[in-house]
């Protein structure tokens, strides 16, 4: 479960990007992450992986993120919107990530690729912006952790590959794994999440589950309460 309360983040003292979020994230769900551009969702993510370092009170089961212990990080994986590119295969990144998590497993990472059309034997440097987004996210897949923070996954992916990336994704939902996916794209999570977190400068306003948004705002269309909530027509 991840859990926050006061957490504050910002690059600059005086500016913060992320303000006295208080948040509940049980685990065993796949989150949908909305917002405006800017809001901070990219940050956010980054802050829970422990890529950066909040104040306030936040841990992911019962961990403090900011220790950056070998167990938490062995338990999540965050795929940042823009990744850093070395010049060698997937394969060759698979060889060096798989013993860093416990969990990694071949089969899945095999799968991923096959499924995305990925080849595993070409340079992510020669791959196209596409392709390489597909490649890391098949790798971040197959390290197999109970937490996947995704940021704009499928940018840059065409209407196949959107439709093979919630295949993969669908597959890998158990009650014990947490998948929080941010992305401007609502479109491409339908049929997918099932709880929704909206972000808007006063913090999280919203955040439920589709059934309960359903019975409170007479939809579960997420497009539709996510205009709504923010003002945008």
């Amino acid at each position: 479960m991840i859990k926050a309360h006061n957490l504050t983040y910002g690059y600059i003292q005086v500016q913060p990007v992320l303000k006295h979020i208080d948040l509940d994230m049980p685990a065993g769900h796949v989150y949908g992450l909305l917002g405006r551009n800017g809001i901070g969702k990219s940050t956010m993510l980054k802050v829970l992986s422990g890529a950066l370092i909040g104040q306030g009170d936040y841990t992911v089961d019962g961990r403090d993120p900011r220790r950056r212990e070998v167990e938490f990080q062995q338990s999540i994986r965050l795929i940042p919107e823009n990744e850093a590119l070395y010049d060698i295969t997937i394969q060759d990144y698979a060889r060096v990530t798989r013993p860093l998590y416990p969990t990694f497993s071949d089969e899945i990472l095999r799968q991923a690729l096959d499924e995305l059309h990925v080849p595993a034997d070409q340079k992510l440097t020669n791959m196209s912006l596409g392709q390489q987004k597909k490649a890391l996210i098949s790798l971040s897949l197959a390290c197999n952790t109970p937490y996947i923070l995704m940021d704009e996954p499928t940018n840059g992916m065409d209407i196949p590959s959107k439709s093979c990336f919630r295949k993969l994704v669908a597959n890998m939902i158990d009650e014990q794994r947490t998948i929080i996916i941010s992305t401007h794209q609502v479109d491409d999570l339908e049929g997918l999440i099932d709880y929704v977190t909206i972000m808007e400068n006063d913090g999280i306003i919203l955040s439920d589950s589709l059934e309960a948004i359903g019975q409170k705002y007479g939809t579960e269309d997420i497009k539709q309460v996510f205009c709504q909530l923010v003002n945008i027509e």
